[in-house]
């Protein structure tokens, strides 16, 4: 279970020495405390979704670290890496990033390969996962066919499937009309009163504004501001 996690001078950049040279992060510093909900405003290009991807262990910083609880996983080997990403991180992104040919069910199942898990045990986890979001008799259907609401939910499963303790969210109502928004924020919530540390990059107010977020820091060209 992953407690706190602290950011201390971390730097991003893409292209590093050649002309077309872009700095997303400047030794940015933040701790986030097991169990808080923080949302990262900032307009585009600010540097929100590059920080919760480094913490996210989805990309390496160019120089500074990242630790959970107290261990430096910036610099370790990929293999290392992922096996923390898959155990300790659910991600919900922007786009749902749903494969719309395969079913719910498959869909669902796809963060937990490869894994040590039998098929058996996979869809007992995902049964209950989709049986908590209302999608038990969705479960054959082809994505494609599901409405924007449905699909939703089904990025929340995917999710969740691993079980894992920090939920990252990028931009997650930018697609999205005000109900579906606030469906989304209320299963957040609710994920965060179970004990799961939600993270959320964001330029909308109405999830700044969401009682579920216990802080809101500001970002403006790779650096926090607020």
């Amino acid at each position: 279970m992953a407690g706190t996690i602290q950011v201390e001078r971390i730097s991003k950049y893409y292209n590093r020495n050649r002309p077309d040279e872009v700095r997303a992060l400047s030794e940015v510093d933040l701790t986030i405390a097991a169990g808080e909900a923080l949302a990262v405003n900032g307009a585009s290009g600010c540097g929100k979704t590059t920080l919760l991807g480094l913490v996210g262990c989805m990309s390496r910083p160019t120089s500074g670290s990242v630790l959970l609880d107290g261990r430096d996983v910036s610099r370790l080997p990929e293999r290392f890496l992922g096996d923390i990403r898959r155990r300790t991180f659910g991600f919900i992104f922007q786009q749902l990033n749903l494969i719309k040919s395969i079913s719910v069910l498959e869909n669902t199942l796809l963060p937990l390969y490869p894994g040590k898990l039998s098929m058996k045990e996979m869809k007992i986890r995902a049964e209950r996962i989709l049986a908590r979001f209302d999608l038990t008799a969705r479960a054959g259907v082809k994505v494609s066919r599901l409405s924007g609401g449905e699909q939703q939910r089904v990025a929340i499963a995917r999710a969740l499937i691993h079980q894992p303790q920090v939920i990252i969210a990028d931009e997650p109502t930018a697609h999205l009309d005000s109900v579906l928004a606030a469906e989304l924020l209320d299963i957040l919530e609710e994920l965060n009163r179970e004990g799961k540390t939600v993270l959320i990059a964001t330029h909308d107010p109405f999830v700044s504004n969401h009682p579920l977020i216990n802080r809101v820091i500001r970002m403006r060209d790779g650096r926090i501001v607020d």
